[in-house]
C-alpha cells in the first residue's frame, strides 16, 4: 500500500483515538446520562467505527485481488476472509443501514434482538447474550492470541511459522500493540454503559493501520517483516 496513504491513516486515526479517549473520560464526569447520549446509537463514534472498519474490509479486498493476480492463492484466502469479516463488522454496526434506511425491524429480530434492531451481535439465544460471548469473551480472547502470542510463538514453533509464512497473515507490529494497549488502558477507566463504543472505536483504528501496514513473517529465515 502507498506509504503516504498509511502515514495519514496513522495520523488521522491516532489524532482521532487521542480525541474520542481523553473526551471520554472528561464526559464520563458528566455521568451516565450525559455519556450515554454522546455514544447513542448512529452517533459520531459508531459511524466512524463503521467507516474504519469498512476501511479495513477494503484493504482486504484490495490485497486478495492483487494475490489473485499473482496467482498467490493461500494469501489471497486470508485477505478475502478479512474482507468479509470487517464488511460484516462494518454492517452489524450500523445495523446494515437500519435506521438510515428507515428498515421495519424484521418479526424474528423484534423477538430476540434486546435492541429491536436488524443485527446479530444483540441476539438472545435461549438466554444467552450474542454480544456478550462472541463479541467480548471469544473475542477478547482471539485479540489477545493474535496481540501477544502468535509471533512468540512463530519463533519457537516451526509449523506456526510456517503457517503464518504460506498464508501471509498480517501481524501487528510492537509499537501498534502497545499504543492499543494504552487506548484500551485508558477506557477501562470509565465504568459506565456504553464504554464498549470506544472499545468498538479503538479496534477499528488499530486493525485499519496494521493492515495497511502489516508486519509478514518472511520464508526460510523467519524473520519478520
Amino acid at each position: 500500500m502507498n506509504k503516504h496513504l498509511t502515514r495519514y491513516v496513522e495520523i488521522v486515526g491516532f489524532s482521532l483515538l487521542v480525541f474520542f479517549t481523553g473526551y471520554g473520560l472528561w464526559m464520563a464526569g458528566k455521568g451516565q446520562e450525559a455519556f450515554m447520549d454522546w455514544l447513542r446509537e448512529d452517533g459520531l463514534v459508531e459511524n466512524l467505527t463503521a467507516l474504519f472498519l469498512l476501511g479495513s474490509s477494503a484493504v482486504g479486498v484490495y490485497r486478495s485481488i492483487g494475490h489473485y493476480r499473482l496467482k498467490a492463492w493461500k494469501p489471497m484466502l486470508t485477505w478475502s476472509v478479512i474482507a468479509l469479516l470487517f464488511f460484516f463488522g462494518a454492517g452489524e454496526e450500523i445495523s446494515w443501514g437500519q435506521r438510515i434506511f428507515e428498515i421495519e425491524t424484521p418479526r424474528f429480530f423484534a423477538e430476540k434482538n434486546i435492541q429491536n434492531e436488524m443485527n446479530l451481535h444483540n441476539l438472545v439465544i435461549c438466554g444467552v447474550k450474542v454480544n456478550m460471548l462472541v463479541f467480548s469473551k471469544m473475542l477478547f480472547g482471539v485479540l489477545a492470541i493474535y496481540l501477544l502470542l502468535l509471533r512468540p510463538l512463530a519463533s519457537k514453533l516451526s509449523w506456526v511459522n510456517r503457517l503464518l509464512c504460506d498464508f501471509q497473515v498480517p501481524l501487528a507490529r510492537w509499537t501498534y500493540v502497545i499504543i492499543w494497549l494504552v487506548f484500551m488502558g485508558i477506557v477501562n477507566m470509565i465504568n459506565l454503559v456504553k464504554a464498549g463504543e470506544l472499545y468498538e472505536f479503538i479496534f477499528s483504528v488499530m486493525f485499519l493501520v496494521i493492515f495497511l501496514n502489516p508486519l509478514i513473517i518472511l520464508p526460510k529465515d523467519r524473520k519478520l517483516s
